[in-house]
């Protein structure tokens, strides 16, 4: 069998292509999946929303800072988009800290306040300066502490680093946008593919009447 199957291979090589090909878009399609649908996950818009975009981001980047603001607009504007954030602190202790202080905020309700004020806060992020910004922004800070460093946040970070290192991303910040890709901040090129991601949206719905 083994050889018939060789032979059907080597007179067919375009069935070994489609196969390959077929088995790259499920890994993809898994990979967007597990970006967009994780619950551990903060996220703004609504559930259903037909146009998600997953950021990974580091608080000490500075085009994830410069990003601050087109991420913003859209939550503003846009109620047929939800934005997924996902910590991905990889350029110092101090991203680290700010990443873990973040999710351990996440179940007093202020994640998006204190990620907006960590996000614009331009300078050195000290354990000093993340707590006075954590209560500046409406946070229990003992308590945020006391869940800094819980194995359930090591897990978060862990996985997310996981995925993008699956996804051959090592850089901050990645924008994807219902399964493509914007790496870095170009505001042009995220506007396009928003308006495109509309588009086929769009034309799906129309498909479907």
């Amino acid at each position: 069998i083994r050889a018939v199957v060789r032979q059907y291979l080597v007179n067919n090589p375009d069935v070994l292509r489609e196969a390959l090909d077929s088995l790259a878009e499920r890994a993809e399609s898994e990979r967007w999946e597990r970006a967009k649908s994780d619950s551990r996950d903060f996220s703004i818009g609504p559930a259903d929303a037909p146009i998600v975009i997953v950021e990974f981001f580091d608080y000490r980047c500075g085009y994830c800072h410069a990003a601050l603001e087109w991420v913003t607009d859209v939550s503003r504007t846009r109620n047929d988009v939800r934005i997924v954030l996902k910590e991905f602190p990889i350029l110092s202790e101090e991203s680290m800290q700010a990443s873990r202080a973040a999710i351990a905020a996440m179940p007093q309700g202020r994640y998006w306040q204190f990620h907006q004020a960590l996000m614009g806060f331009r300078g050195d992020l000290t354990t000093q300066r993340i707590d006075q910004i954590a209560r500046e922004s409406g946070i229990d800070v003992p308590r945020m502490r006391r869940a800094m460093t819980s194995e359930a946040i090591t897990q978060v970070l862990q996985d997310n680093r996981a995925l993008a290192i699956d996804m051959d991303n090592t850089a901050t910040p990645l924008f994807i946008i219902n399964g493509e890709m914007v790496p870095g901040f170009d505001r042009a090129r995220l506007d396009a593919r928003l308006r495109e991601a509309t588009r086929e949206v769009r034309e799906r719905r129309q498909a479907q009447r």
